[in-house]
């Protein structure tokens, strides 16, 4: 699979609320960081899949794709984000890094 497969894949387990299919996306030492200052949001799997248990589960959320562009192992997406419980939208850009066919690197900027 190309790196737009795989991350395409993850945003579809994301919006059916799948946690295993999304989890599986992902790499073991999968780092998330905060774009602006480069900062870990969080490492490792577990960690991953806690957050983002809350998220399918509780907040049950949707990621709408505006834009996708692709350069080597990178995949940059612009998604709005919203809870079903809330009406507010979130603008975000996620850079996905792909290594060995999962997604290694995320960093993440929101609006």
């Amino acid at each position: 699979m190309n790196p737009q497969e795989i991350v395409q894949m993850q945003l579809d387990f994301y919006n059916k609320h799948n946690l295993e299919g999304f989890m599986s996306t992902y790499h073991d030492d999968i780092t998330v960081y905060n774009l602006i200052d480069n900062s870990v949001i969080l490492e490792g799997k577990e960690l991953l899949r806690e957050k983002y248990y809350e998220r399918f589960e509780i907040l049950k959320v949707h990621a709408e794709l505006v834009n996708r562009m692709v350069i080597g192992n990178k995949v940059i997406d612009h998604e709005y984000v919203t809870e079903l419980n809330v009406d507010e939208i979130v603008k975000a850009v996620a850079i996905y890094e792909i290594e060995d066919s999962l997604i290694k690197r995320v960093w993440f900027l929101f609006e």
